[in-house]
């Protein structure tokens, strides 16, 4: 996208805060724009744990975890990727002297081009402490002061693991509908640190997600939750993102404006949203540990029994999110509204409960990432996944939208707003789409194990025109009969399955039947073309394992106060 429009074309509103001065690029001239990770429809860059060093992966650049003791091959492996024009960044889990923050982000940029770092991935983690603890706050608002002090670095995008402008359990404006448990940052403390990038925490199993496994999920099945769950929270960041003045929207901008928020940078008008992302990581979490024994590591295994739960072993069959599952997860997320995604890759030397790695058994690092370039932009495009390569186009528009961050959509005629419909059903929606092309992109899944209906509405009422339309009469045309379910506004979802339906804006005849007789009215509607079933390779009976770690970390975990901290791996160095 270019310009001052905000991603999805939302209307350009910017709400500066009353301390804020705003800068426009000419006042900044000269320090250098972050790298941009996401341009439809051919660039796409994503982080990953365990990319540190080049050469790397196809789509990932990597984001070295900078210490006291590394500063030479982490600016060795930054300037190796500004000399191939891969976006610069860091990792960084202990705090920065001065001497190494004036090494790392002072100068003249990396390579010939003189690039920037562009991305700084805060990770600090207070022995024995919660996410939201002053210690962590206090580190990550340092370093954020130390990369606005340089003028090579002050336009970067800076956040910390978990820290997102939520507080709170609940579905009101700036609360999080998926969280169990305590340990949550707060929005008063994302202010605080200065940051403006939100690293939401989206790991499918961790215990501070709702399940049925902890019995606080409005669905029999276990594996909605580890679907829905994340998406919701991903969305209600995004929501508050939007809304907020301090944050001014967010993805996909060209950020041409600076502000001053008074810590002495010139740092970008537009927060992002970069998740980190995984396929499964239970770690800590004992509701989903099979043999409910935290010594030898958590094991989630599907067709188990979950006694503590009160889970007998038919209920935990089929119940893993599947490769194709992970995938569809990543195109939600980034039709609402994701800039990019940080990998929890799987792989290490370590050993869990005899299984290597951690996610899922037998799931390797590059399956992962293979994943996620599957969801994002369908990979190599051929085969399911060459529909995809439509929402690219439409992400490319200038006035492209996201078409909705509802978690709450119409599912089988419901529309009571208390009914947690997403949650209830296993089912949600998301979507991207471009007036000035007049296509609608969306993407359903139904992770339930029955069928559902879902209708569709655009959360812009006046780009919803005459409404969305999914059947066609005899004679060609559309119709809506006037009841809850009709299949003219109904699109069917198969349990199980994920379909990308894909819709022109067209003018119309509507009738008020099926048949198509009687009268009408001529109406630009959004009308179906292709109803495609994708994201099928899905194994749900994987044997699902936490990050790998050292079995002290796992017996040591007993209470719900510790489990909601993700526990990294002890790998901040270089590799």
């Amino acid at each position: 996208m270019s310009g001052n429009k905000r991603a999805r074309g939302q209307a350009v509103k910017l709400f500066f805060a009353a301390s804020a001065v705003v800068l426009t690029s000419a006042a900044v001239h000269g320090h250098p724009q972050p790298q941009a990770l996401n341009t439809a429809p051919s660039v796409h860059w994503f982080a990953d744990w365990d990319v540190n060093t080049n050469p790397a992966p196809a789509d990932f650049f990597p984001t070295p975890f900078a210490n006291n003791g590394n500063v030479t091959p982490v600016k060795a492996t930054l300037t190796t990727s500004a000399n191939n024009n891969i976006p610069l960044g860091i990792k960084v889990g202990t705090p920065l002297s001065s001497s190494t923050a004036t090494s790392l982000f002072g100068g003249t940029g990396y390579g010939t081009g003189h690039k920037a770092i562009s991305y700084i991935f805060g990770d600090f983690e207070s022995a024995g402490s919660l996410n939201g603890t002053s210690t962590n706050i206090t580190n990550i608002k340092n370093l954020r002061q130390q990369v606005t002090s340089s003028a090579w670095t002050a336009r970067a995008y800076v956040g910390e693991f978990a820290l997102t402008p939520l507080t709170g359990i609940g579905t009101g404006d700036g609360q999080d509908p998926s969280r169990r448990g305590t340990g949550a940052y707060t929005e008063a403390q994302y202010k605080d640190s200065k940051v403006n990038m939100a690293n939401t925490d989206l790991y499918p199993g961790s215990a501070n997600f709702r399940n049925k496994s902890s019995n606080d999920w409005s669905n029999a099945n276990i594996r909605t939750g580890l679907f829905v769950a994340p998406i919701m929270r991903m969305s209600a960041v995004q929501t508050k993102l939007d809304k907020t003045g301090d944050y001014h929207g967010s993805m996909n901008v060209a950020d041409n404006l600076y502000i001053n928020n008074g810590d002495g940078g010139a740092s970008p008008q537009y927060h992002k949203q970069i998740p980190w992302v995984a396929r499964f990581n239970n770690w800590g979490n004992i509701k989903l540990d099979s043999n409910n024994n935290a010594v030898d590591g958590y094991k989630f295994v599907p067709g188990q029994a979950l006694p503590q739960d009160g889970l007998t072993s038919a209920q935990t069959a089929n119940q893993m999110m599947g490769r194709g599952d992970f995938s569809a997860q990543i195109l939600h997320y980034r039709m609402r509204g994701a800039y990019s995604v940080n990998l929890f890759s799987v792989a290490d030397a370590s050993t869990i409960g005899g299984n290597s790695g951690g996610g899922v058994v037998g799931y390797s690092e590059n399956s992962a990432r293979q994943d996620v370039r599957d969801g994002w932009y369908g990979g190599t495009g051929a085969g399911p996944l060459a529909p995809i390569a439509n929402a690219n186009s439409i992400f490319s528009k200038s006035d492209a939208k996201y078409a909705t961050l509802t978690y709450n959509p119409t599912v089988d005629g419901t529309t009571d707003s208390s009914k947690k419909r997403s949650e209830t059903s296993g089912t949600v929606w998301s979507g991207v789409y471009s007036l000035s092309i007049g296509k609608l992109d969306i993407l359903a899944s139904n992770l339930d194990t029955v069928d559902h209906k879902v209708k569709f509405s655009l959360d812009t009422d006046g780009d919803n025109k005459g409404g969305i339309y999914l059947s066609k009469t005899t004679n060609g045309y559309a119709y809506d009969d006037g009841t809850l379910l009709n299949l003219g506004r109904n699109a069917l979802i198969e349990a199980g399955m994920h379909r990308l339906l894909q819709f022109d804006l067209v003018t119309t005849r509507v009738y008020k039947n099926s048949a198509g007789t009687g009268k009408f009215d001529n109406k630009q509607i959004w009308l179906l073309n292709q109803n495609y079933q994708v994201f099928t390779n899905n194994n749900r009976n994987d044997v699902g394992i936490p990050e790998p770690t050292t079995f002290g970390m796992l017996a040591a975990a007993g209470s719900m106060t510790v489990v909601c901290r993700r526990h990294r791996r002890n790998k901040q160095a270089n590799a």
